[in-house]
């Protein structure tokens, strides 16, 4: 068998290409540990912003994830952690690194909490509030209006998305629950009119305002399906009970969450697009 005759010089090129290849993949290494090192302490020493939080600034896709495989909310609560609570645009991490930092955090109390409320939001939800056309487009338009200036009642905060029907016509579109749950409340709030609001079986408060009348029959403490009709859309509230016409026609949608800082509201938005999506 013939010996293969390899020159000096190409030996030392081949050793030293060898070698740099290696500390290059060592330095990786090394830079990804600093890395998660650095998460790791910075989901230790930190509480929960619940500013950013309430935000929900989540991608359909991101959800969708999450429906498919409840297994999927540790990869969605270490990714808003790292990223300031909010994923539009930000890289996936590595599902390894993912694990990586579960298993070292999944003890801390900031993680735990978070998880739970992303699972109570995200858990229940079934349907689009309002039913979509025969051909599959929607009856409304909505935008992104969270902490929007309102002034009734004394100046304050939009603390949830408001539904546009494209016909300012009160008691034609009807109302269906997002998620199964029990309704907790019924009746007339001064600023959310006729309204009624479901606790989830996972914990959160989807709050339905200002519709025009209810489902027949619906009642406090009556167990509702997703899908269910609650009533009718309209323009009631801003007076006492009955007032009508101090505003178009819509719904505004509310969700909320208990906290060890009482109930917060989150921002219905991208909830509200992840549903459409479906």
């Amino acid at each position: 068998m013939r010996k293969l005759n390899i020159p000096e010089e190409k030996k030392y090129f081949y050793f030293f290409s060898f070698l740099l290849f290696i500390t290059m993949l060592y330095v990786g290494h090394l830079l990804n540990q600093i890395g998660l090192h650095m998460y790791v302490n910075r989901i230790n020493s930190t509480s929960i912003q619940y500013e950013e939080f309430r935000k929900m600034k989540l991608p359909a896709s991101r959800i969708k994830k999450v429906k498919k495989d409840t297994d999927k909310l540790e990869d969605l609560t270490i990714s808003m952690l790292i990223n300031d609570y909010e994923l539009s645009g930000k890289k996936n991490m590595k599902k390894r690194d993912i694990k990586k930092l579960v298993l070292q955090v999944s003890k801390n109390k900031t993680y735990q909490e978070l998880k739970k409320y992303y699972y109570e939001i995200l858990n229940d939800i079934k349907y689009f509030p309002v039913p979509l056309k025969e051909n599959g487009e929607p009856y409304v338009t909505f935008e992104d209006s969270w902490y929007a200036d309102r002034n009734y009642g004394g100046a304050r905060k939009h603390e949830g998305t408001d539904l546009i029907p494209e016909y300012n016509v009160t008691g034609l579109y009807p109302i269906i629950s997002i998620t199964d749950g029990v309704v907790e409340k019924i009746g007339w709030l001064e600023k959310g009119g006729y309204r009624i609001g479901i606790r989830s079986s996972s914990g959160a408060y989807f709050y339905y305002a200002h519709l025009d009348s209810y489902a027949e029959g619906i009642e406090e403490g009556d167990e509702i399906k997703a899908g269910q009709l609650l009533g009718l859309m309209g323009d009631s509230g801003y007076g006492p009970e009955g007032t009508t016409g101090m505003f178009a026609v819509h719904l505004h949608l509310g969700i909320y969450i208990d906290t060890p800082a009482g109930e917060l509201s989150v921002n219905p938005y991208y909830i509200l697009l992840y549903l459409q999506s479906q």
